[in-house]
């Protein structure tokens, strides 16, 4: 079974019932916040990060009639013992209300508290599928869309790691997650 296909649906769904407050070509600059949650739990000798995993995606984009670029900061707490960040330029295209995302994270860093390595580094690779939506049918001073929209998408991360604590590693670690997140955001 297709892994994308319940997410996939949901944005089709989302679409047809919602399509009178679709985007469509919104020009100006977007700025939104999305989250995910869930618990998890991780050891190795018995000791690793468990609880809760918040993973928040902070973007700020310019969009032109269908396409978008700019940055994004993406923030995963992990517990209490694990902290990720990544940092980087991000481009979207989009119809409609959907789009696809493509971002480079030159920056990239996770800062454990519970192990004997401080700080990994490296950088990362973001893709993902979504959907956007108005929340009111209102225009700007320049006759398109100003106000605040709901977002939802479905992103792919691959991590790089090269460097624990300013030593270059022989053998780069790779970790590779895919997660739905849920957020608003606001046109300007």
């Amino acid at each position: 079974m297709n892994k994308f296909s319940p997410f996939t649906s949901l944005l089709f769904v989302l679409f047809f019932l919602t399509s009178p407050y679709s985007f469509s070509g919104e020009k100006g600059f977007h700025l939104s916040v999305s989250g995910m949650f869930l618990t998890n739990s991780t050891s190795q000798g018995g000791q690793g990060p468990q609880g809760s995993t918040v993973l928040t995606h902070t973007e700020l984009i310019y969009h032109g009639a269908w396409w978008g670029i700019g940055t994004f900061l993406s923030y995963d707490l992990q517990g209490s013992t694990e902290k990720d960040t990544a940092i980087g330029p991000k481009l979207e295209l989009h119809a409609g209300p959907f789009y696809l995302e493509f971002g480079y994270a030159p920056f990239l860093q996770r800062a454990y508290t519970d192990r004997t390595i401080a700080r990994q580094t490296g950088y990362g690779l973001l893709y993902g599928l979504g959907v956007r939506f108005n929340l009111s049918t209102g225009s700007g001073s320049s006759g398109t869309y100003s106000g605040f929209f709901i977002q939802s998408s479905y992103k792919y991360r691959t991590q790089i790691i090269d460097k624990q604590d300013g030593a270059t590693l022989s053998q780069p670690i790779q970790q590779n997650d895919g997660y739905p997140t849920f957020g608003i955001g606001y046109v300007f």
